[in-house]
């Protein structure tokens, strides 16, 4: 029975996803509160997610010529290389205090969207 609300959580996060509400946000607590998984495994399962649901929405994307290639390139080899950057700093940080800066930047970022919403 567990893999059914399993199943229904990653399709739920998948789903979040893909209208661009932040599916990675409600993975990483799933994990974490409901699953009991570790923090910084939590997030290194929510960049595996999250670049797997990138690169099937970047190959319609080209596929559709909806965006210019070498840009796109670019800007998909520097963020890998910033995510494995952000993976080896994150092993160096104890898994408490990871817990508190990621929680903190989720608070940060739901405050600055909230007013951003107002101003379009």
């Amino acid at each position: 029975m567990s893999y059914v609300f399993d199943f229904a959580a990653a399709l739920l996060a998948a789903a979040l996803t893909g209208m661009g509400v932040g599916g990675g946000g409600i993975l990483v607590l799933w994990l974490t509160f409901v699953m009991g998984v570790e923090q910084l495994s939590a997030q290194g399962i929510n960049i595996v997610f999250y670049i797997c649901a990138s690169a099937a929405s970047l190959i319609v994307h080209i596929k559709n010529r909806k965006l210019p290639v070498v840009p796109v390139l670019i800007m998909a080899g520097t963020g890998a290389v910033g995510a494995v950057g952000g993976c080896i700093v994150a092993d160096i940080i104890e898994a408490d205090l990871l817990r508190r800066l990621f929680g903190g930047l989720l608070a940060v970022a739901g405050v600055v969207l909230l007013f951003r919403r107002g101003e379009n």
